[in-house]
């Protein structure tokens, strides 16, 4: 069952209290309403993503998109994909504190509150994971970006955007260089599409990186059907 963690910890305050002091105090680019500023940033995003992708917004339509570390900022809410899976530690918290967004295209979006460590998705379940301000935000990122790994399709993309620099906080104990994460998302995956010198995410942060990787595709399996095959028969009388 999904739980709200404890509050007083920086590590859950720092990143909760930022989204309900930027929806009171710091929404100056699109005016209206936090709603309409998430789902319009959305937008943005699904046209950053399509845009390094090289593929139009038809594309998205017989495909699976998994976002991780979504916060409550509405990643998937513009997206027009068959199926949308929205992952984040802290969205029964968002949920409970009325902050979820309204899908814009019909929707739905399956939430789940919980890390990126431990995805409970099938291997191969999707076409494109995106993983938005979340890399630093783990304290093992390599774990995390193995489960993406994982739940990609053999042909699947990751689309990063991360902060390097600074120094390691409550909620982002993670901190990367150019080099450091080249080097990390190196080891599972393809980089296609390497963008540096963008404004970071987090007050205090040096910069920040946009890449796309395509998942280096791995032939083993778990299981040997005929391995199971043979451990029945074995027991047949």
């Amino acid at each position: 069952m999904p739980r709200i963690p404890d509050l007083s910890d920086p590590r859950y305050l720092d990143e909760v209290g930022w989204f309900l002091y930027h929806e009171k105090y710091r929404r100056d680019r699109f005016g209206g309403s936090y709603d309409a500023e998430r789902i319009a940033y959305s937008r943005l995003l699904r046209d950053e993503v399509l845009g390094f992708l090289g593929r139009p917004a038809t594309w998205l339509a017989d495909r699976t998109v998994v976002s991780i570390g979504c916060g409550c900022t509405g990643d998937l809410a513009a997206f027009p994909a068959r199926t949308k899976v929205a992952i984040d530690p802290l969205l029964y918290v968002y949920q409970h504190l009325d902050m979820l967004v309204a899908d814009e295209t019909g929707g739905p979006t399956i939430y789940l509150s919980l890390g990126a460590e431990d995805l409970p998705l099938l291997d191969r379940f999707a076409d494109l994971v995106i993983c938005r301000n979340a890399l630093d935000h783990m304290p093992d990122p390599r774990v995390g970006l193995g489960e993406i790994w994982r739940v990609l399709a053999d042909d699947g993309s990751v689309f990063v955007s991360v902060d390097i620099g600074g120094e390691p906080t409550p909620d982002e104990p993670t901190v990367f260089s150019i080099d450091s994460l080249r080097a990390l998302v190196s080891e599972r995956f393809e980089v296609l599409t390497f963008t540096d010198g963008h404004r970071p995410h987090s007050v205090g942060r040096a910069g920040n990186v946009r890449l796309l990787a395509r998942k280096v595709p791995d032939s083993s399996r778990p299981l040997d059907r005929a391995q199971v095959l043979k451990a029945y028969e074995a027991r047949l009388p």
